[in-house]
């Protein structure tokens, strides 16, 4: 044993070989290491982010969703010649880690040709490279993110213009493998027939709903569509009546237990004798005239009067946009309801939207051709946003909100410069809690905040600390050599 371990100190293997032999371990060690790191990261999942926005971390809503997936849902990253997008790529995976039902499956779109037939793009979205498919395929259901639907825009006041504000990766994967796994979808009614707002007026809506996960498709009654598979109705702004064959046929829906989602502008006619009944059975009562904030009442309006920006009331439906400050909301040309009545036994009506104390409704059916508030005019808290509850004798519940102003819904600027989008997953979320898709979760700052003077002081203590602790190891070492 000794005369073996003697040929390892010969120069040639101390110089040559045994260096050799060293250096082959070492890295031998390096690759294990690498490999066997990479192969707990693929199965567990440790490794962080730290990113200043942390993008790609998935938090407890996610957890839950995968926890409770039924069926498998597979995840494709489209790319071309080679060139994936490796940062998504580690997003999915992560997904992956964390569900055993999901499979990522990245595909080069040059190779796999046959995938742009299998799933079909649409007018918005083009399945190209970069594109995640979400597929179910017990479901049959898939969903295309584009990089554009993984991005959230603002509208900066000051400019004029939408700007990027943040990276909303994980709400819409999360959201996506709920809509494709999720064995019913909601569906959202859109009646039309009586002159209500149209599809193309209604575009930028129905693009949020359909977003959210919502299926959105117009419904013409007098043209054989009907409600049966319909979980909610919005009724946008009519401005011809019922027929008495529709008003029993929504009747009917309401005592099934189907709901409604009514918006009114101060233009809308207000002798629609079977559309009004209906309302009243809701104890909603529109009234004529337009909303206008009081001058005093600061906070009320945005710029001038006839803008409101009305109060929120807590409630369990929005208590949770009331407490974290998501309660701004803008209704140019608002059109009043009357208080609400007390609840009774089978119905109860409350206000969810008003105005300050000192508002007034402005009567268009006057003749009097002046914004300012005239002697009769209603002054006061005006309601501009009901949400009814009814109940009927077979003891389905039936829901109605009922919105003042069509422009708070179907305006983009002000889906970028008010919580529009965080109130009606709110209000829908309350009406159909059993469909609900859309999650709260909140999408990552997209820039890094600019510096402050506070965020400043970290740095300047660093680039003193620096020099100054030159300065110290140099005494220390040339200080003893000082008195030698």
């Amino acid at each position: 044993m000794k005369n073996w371990f003697a040929r390892f100190r010969e120069p040639r293997w101390r110089h040559g070989k045994l260096g050799a032999v060293m250096m082959a371990a070492f890295l031998a060690v390096c690759v294990l290491v690498n490999v066997g790191v990479t192969a707990l990261e693929e199965s567990f999942g440790w490794q962080r982010d730290l990113s200043f926005n942390s993008y790609a971390t998935t938090g407890k809503e996610t957890q839950k969703v995968l926890e409770r997936l039924e069926h498998p849902v597979e995840l494709y990253l489209l790319y071309q010649s080679g060139a994936v997008d490796a940062e998504v790529l580690n997003l999915l995976r992560r997904y992956e880690v964390l569900c055993d039902r999901i499979t990522v499956l990245p595909t080069d779109l040059s190779r796999n040709p046959g995938i742009l037939s299998r799933f079909q793009g649409d007018v918005d979205r083009a399945i190209e490279a970069d594109t995640v498919i979400v597929n179910c395929p017990s479901t049959g259901r898939y969903k295309l993110l584009t990089y554009e639907d993984f991005l959230t825009t603002g509208y900066n006041v000051e400019t004029g213009a939408f700007e990027l504000e943040g990276l909303a990766y994980e709400k819409q994967l999360t959201e996506a493998i709920v809509y494709v796994a999720q064995e019913e979808i909601p569906v959202i009614g859109v009646l039309q027939g009586h002159g209500e707002l149209n599809e193309a007026a209604l575009s930028v809506l129905t693009s949020f709903l359909t977003s959210n996960n919502y299926a959105v498709r117009f419904v013409n009654l007098m043209e054989g569509d009907v409600l049966t598979d319909t979980d909610l109705l919005l009724i946008p702004s009519p401005q011809k009546d019922l027929t008495d064959l529709e008003a029993d046929m929504i009747g009917a829906y309401a005592q099934d237990g189907g709901h409604f989602f009514i918006t009114r502008d101060y233009t809308d006619p207000l002798l629609l004798p079977n559309y009004t009944a209906f309302l009243r059975s809701y104890g909603v009562i529109p009234m004529d005239g337009v909303v206008a904030a009081g001058e005093e009442d600061r906070g009320s309006y945005y710029g001038d009067v006839f803008q409101l920006m009305p109060y929120m009331q807590s409630m369990d439906m929005t208590m949770h946009l009331t407490a974290s400050g998501m309660d701004l909301l803008l209704m140019p040309y608002a059109s009043a309801f009357e208080t609400p009545a007390e609840p009774t036994g089978s119905l109860t009506t409350t206000t969810v939207l008003k105005t300050g104390p000192n508002a007034y409704v402005r009567k268009v059916s006057d003749g009097v051709d002046n914004a300012e508030k005239q002697p009769g005019d209603v002054t006061g808290e005006i309601s501009v946003g009901l949400y009814a509850h009814r109940m009927y004798a077979n003891g389905n519940v039936s829901r109605l909100f009922a919105l003042g102003s069509s422009p708070t819904i179907i305006w983009e600027y002000i889906y970028a410069s008010s919580y529009t989008e965080e109130f009606l997953m709110a209000v829908l979320g309350d009406m159909l809690p059993q469909s609900k898709i859309s999650l709260d979760i909140m999408a990552s700052a997209a820039l890094r905040p600019a510096l402050t003077v506070g965020s400043q002081q970290a740095g300047v203590a660093l680039i003193i600390a620096v020099p100054l602790l030159v300065i110290v190891i140099a005494l220390c070492v040339l200080l003893p050599r000082r008195n030698r």
